[in-house]
């Protein structure tokens, strides 16, 4: 659920970004798109409408959806790596009490929480070929590839602070 909450949080951002920069208009269909400047987008609201006598199209300035991408992108990156990395969790991680952690228990630092960031991308396709969640099912700890490569664990917020027990980390004792 704390990614969810992210995504969510992160998209509403964007898309007010997107919606104050947009610059919407319309068009009769013949103009569009020979006669728009650099940079103008066309979209026909109702596409193969045959004999509807609609002939108009919404155009809009690109500059919104490239302003959009740079906010969402640099609010994941304060979320998920800025804000992760020195206080243990992201917005949706507080949310849901959660905190990500060292083996030893402390706060993971912004280089981990890049690295767990980053991976995010063999985690996240999971919809093509499951890897991240099998890896996270069966792992010890339950840890994804991004904890793994960054040497992390995601707790309940109530053992944050505490040496994670050697039944999780599989550490032995010397």
């Amino acid at each position: 659920f704390a990614y969810l909450i992210d995504g969510v949080l992160v998209s509403l951002i964007a898309g007010a970004v997107f919606f104050a920069l947009a610059d919407f208009d319309q068009t009769d269909v013949k103009d569009c798109p020979d006669t728009l400047p650099s940079g103008v987008l066309c979209i026909d609201p109702q596409p193969d409408d045959e004999g509807a006598g609609d002939d108009d199209v919404i155009t809009m300035k690109d500059d919104g959806i490239w302003a959009a991408i740079g906010v969402g992108l640099a609010a994941t990156l304060l979320n998920n790596v800025v804000l992760q990395g020195r206080t243990g969790a992201s917005i949706g991680k507080f949310i849901t009490a959660c905190r990500v952690v060292t083996p030893e228990g402390g706060i993971p630092g912004i280089g981990r929480a890049f690295i767990r960031w980053i991976l995010l991308i063999i985690d996240g396709i999971n919809l093509i070929l499951p890897v991240g969640l099998w890896v996270a099912m069966f792992s010890r700890g339950h840890r994804r590839i991004g904890d793994m490569a960054a040497g992390t664990y995601v707790v309940k917020s109530r053992y944050a602070g505490q040496p994670l027990p050697v039944y999780v980390t599989g550490a032995r004792p010397y």
